[in-house]
């Protein structure tokens, strides 16, 4: 499935530059995965220091490592990740925020993306 922001850059309504932009900028907005264990109290913070810690030495994400010290199960790092992602601004909110559309261009968009998944799935 076509991601929204190709849609965009396909239709004409961005160019890639905005889309790198904006996803840097999501990037940037979204809730760190340790500060969201800490609200929902699944990790304590002395955890907290001893996987930062851990991954200024290796490539391994946040939660891998938690994961391999015995402080999260794989259970509640999903669930972890599901809350950083349902809690990330979306792409077409953000290119509204810096100017790049408005709001109706986005309503536009919006709908002709769901015609598309919709033509593309066999329910349209």
């Amino acid at each position: 499935m076509m991601h929204f922001g190709t849609f965009l850059v396909k239709q004409g309504v961005v160019n890639p530059e905005h889309i790198i932009q904006a996803l840097d900028r999501q990037m940037k907005k979204q809730m760190a995965v340790g500060k969201i264990a800490l609200q929902y109290r699944l990790l304590e913070m002395n955890h907290m220091f001893t996987i930062l810690n851990r991954q200024v030495d290796t490539d391994l994400k946040f939660c891998d490592i938690a994961i391999a010290l015995g402080f999260l199960t794989r259970e509640q790092a999903d669930f972890i990740l599901s809350i950083q992602m349902s809690k990330r601004p979306k792409l077409g909110e953000i290119l509204v925020e810096m100017g790049v559309i408005s709001q109706e261009q986005l309503t536009q968009a919006l709908v002709g993306y769901e015609m598309l998944k919709d033509s593309m799935s066999g329910t349209a």
